[in-house]
């Protein structure tokens, strides 16, 4: 959306100011943009801001209001499509309004209780939607498990939000329906096929610090917590934790650093232990599964609070990032050829965002089987070979 000139008065300012706000917040993070900022993308002094909204909150909540808006008066109200087509009016609606994911996923945060419960209602409301179609579609399933099956194929769909991927227009509709297909139509597992969760024990005080601060990060956010918060978690007086670490900002790097060891461990161990490419990558998928479901605060945290890492530390935990991501790319081409490097990252990411949504939905806990469903799904979305037009 182009800004207008500055001086003009359109009648679309607040919309332009909406707009121009859900995409900072998307690339920058919230704490990182200021209402001077959006006044700046929309060509406006700051008071012209003032004047629609009250505060930055306020902006916040209606650039992911408004995405939702967009999204909940598209859905059909009719039966009649197929789940391909049902996928497909999903796919461009998210591909509209690609910033709605992070903002709700990293962002919302930021927004009080009651305002993230009237946003989190709308999103129940398009949850509740594709399960009703998922379930008329295929009566065999229960409430729980076509709920499940909805979610990760939302999720792998919203997942677009955390890239700058781009494919053409018709081929990423194509790409992303054909992923949230797969997933509603892949059977539930069987009964007595659930492993058990794994837990990562603290050895050490400043293994203890870094626990106490991810969790308190993930809960809280990075910016709401203290030093002598963390040390009332811990059991000792706040500045007792600069004999381990220099700052706060140094925990978050480390329990972010932490969180990728453990995923390049799993990675070793998929190469060592994998018998080809497909077992390799079904073991990779699996084991970020599980650390997301074992480790909730810690995906959580790494998902909302990178926005705050800064200087050399924080381009250390990016790179990290961006390496691990790669290294999945090319375990899932030496399965796929055929898959571009673009169209192979779109299904990583789609397999990773799924899964760490759906560890971090506290209601979806209660469905049985919860764990080798999430990691069927993973591995449908990031082994399956892209489908062609015909």
């Amino acid at each position: 959306m182009t800004a207008p000139a500055r001086g003009t008065r359109p009648r679309n300012r607040r919309e332009l100011l909406r707009a121009a706000a859900a995409d900072l917040f998307a690339k920058h993070g919230y704490a990182n943009v200021s209402m001077a900022d959006v006044a700046a993308a929309v060509n406006v002094g700051p008071s012209a801001v003032y004047h629609h909204y009250a505060g930055k909150a306020e902006l916040l909540y209606d650039a992911i209001d408004g995405a939702l808006e967009r999204t909940a008066s598209g859905l059909p109200a009719t039966a009649a499509a197929e789940l391909p087509e049902v996928a497909g009016i999903l796919a461009a609606d998210i591909l509209d309004n690609r910033a709605l994911g992070v903002l709700w996923q990293r962002e919302s945060g930021n927004l009080g209780k009651a305002e993230r419960g009237q946003l989190g209602k709308k999103f129940v409301r398009i949850n509740r939607w594709l399960t009703a179609e998922l379930s008329t579609r295929r009566p065999e399933l229960s409430t729980d498990q076509a709920e499940l099956l909805a979610v990760c194929a939302l999720q792998a769909m919203t997942s677009v939000a955390f890239h700058h991927l781009s494919l053409a227009r018709g081929q990423y509709e194509r790409l992303l329906a054909d992923l949230a297909t797969r997933v509603m139509l892949m059977d539930p597992p069987p009964a007595g096929t659930e492993p058990r969760a794994r837990r990562k024990v603290a050895l050490t005080r400043a293994d203890e610090i870094i626990d106490a601060a991810i969790a308190l990060f993930a809960r809280r956010g990075y910016a709401d917590v203290s030093t002598d918060d963390i040390g009332a978690v811990v059991g000792i007086a706040g500045p007792s934790i600069y004999n381990h670490f220099a700052s706060k900002h140094d925990i978050l790097v480390a329990g972010m650093l932490r969180g990728h060891d453990q995923l390049q461990e799993s990675l070793r161990v998929a190469r060592a232990e994998g018998i080809g490419p497909a077992d390799v990558l079904r073991r990779l998928s699996d084991s970020y599964v599980d650390l997301t479901l074992d480790q909730t605060d810690l995906i959580g945290a790494m998902i909302t609070e990178s926005v705050h890492l800064r200087g050399e530390a924080g381009s250390q935990v990016r790179d990290v990032q961006r390496a691990y991501i790669q290294d999945w790319v090319a375990i899932a081409r030496a399965h796929n050829s055929t898959d571009s490097p673009t169209v192979a990252r779109i299904k990583v990411q789609a397999a990773q965002m799924m899964a760490n949504d759906v560890a971090r939905a506290s209601r979806l806990r209660r469905i049985p089987r919860l764990r080798t469903t999430v990691r069927e799904a993973a591995w449908l979305l990031c082994s399956s070979s892209e489908r062609r037009p015909e």
